[in-house]
This record gives C-alpha cells, structure tokens and sequence, in this order.
C-alpha cells in the first residue's frame, strides 16, 4: 500500500511539474515605412447654358400622416431630375425651390433654374490651374501616419509600458 501511495504521489508530482511549465517566446522584426498617397490631376470642362430660364411645377392633395406619399425631399429631388432630363440637360444651374401649401388642401412644388450641358472634358492647363487656384484655394494636403502602437498607448502614453 505504501509503495502504491509513493508511486501515486511520484506521478502526481511528475505530472504537476510537466503542466507547470511555461515557454516563452519572443520574436522581432524590422520592417521600412511604406509611403502612400493619391496624386489626383484635376479634369476641367466647359458649361454651356442652354437658352433661358426653365420652371417646373408639381401638384399633389393633403394625405393625413403622408400615408404612402413620397417625403418633400424625395419630391425635390425628383422634381428637379425631371426637368433635367425634360430639357436634356446634365444639371440645372442655380436651382430655386419654392413649395406652397394650403391647410387640408393643395400642395405645389415649383422649381426654377437654367438647364446646361458639360462640353469638352479635357486635362486642365497651367491656365485652368491659376484659374482653380483663384476661384478655390488649394486645400493643404497631409501624409498621415498610422502607427502600429495599441490605443491605450496613444492615448495614455508610458502609463502602461513595462518597466
């Protein structure tokens, strides 16, 4: 019995001393910064106003609740993709929206604008850049660097580094 014993407590010893064991392991590399950016060339088109002033008018009745009714957005935006393409434009310049409602009763929506066409896309010129330049000044672009640091460290610091 007592060699039983000893044999059961060798082997639980053994065994606890097998699963005890750690193994640690530590690598490292080195790797360059890889720079990435966009390089954008602006296109330049003309606009060529097609004749005058166009208006456009919708019509609808007062629903309670606009139970199954389109949103005045979404009849905006329809309203004015519609005489866009009435006109065989590509975009109405200067859009005016005007909307008029009776209590209980008629709803119109107007629009208002000059239809025009894109002509001649073409790579801008240095006049076409000047040109960009006065009417929008550049936009100062940056390189952003993405660092590989966990959040806790960007934003708490050494607060958590080991020591």
């Amino acid at each position: 019995m007592k060699t039983r014993n000893l044999c059961l407590a060798a082997a639980l010893c053994g065994l606890l001393s097998a699963t005890s064991c750690s193994t640690l392991r530590k690598s490292s590399s080195t790797t360059l910064p890889i720079e990435s950016s966009v390089r954008q060339y602006p296109t330049v088109v003309d606009l060529e106003v097609k004749g005058e002033k166009i208006s456009k008018q919708v019509e609808w009745n007062f629903v309670p609740f606009n139970l199954g009714q389109p949103s005045l957005a979404n009849r905006k935006q329809n309203l004015l993709a519609d005489a866009v393409k009435e006109q065989e434009a590509d975009i109405l310049l200067e859009p005016q929206m005007t909307y008029t409602k009776v209590s209980f009763g008629k709803r119109t929506l107007t629009v208002t604008g000059y239809p025009a066409t894109f002509k001649n896309f073409r790579k801008a010129t240095s006049e076409d850049l000047e040109a960009l330049k006065a009417v929008r000044p550049l936009v100062h672009q940056g390189i952003y660097r993405v660092s590989s640091d966990p959040w806790y460290k960007r934003i708490f610091g050494g607060l958590f580094s080991k020591k």
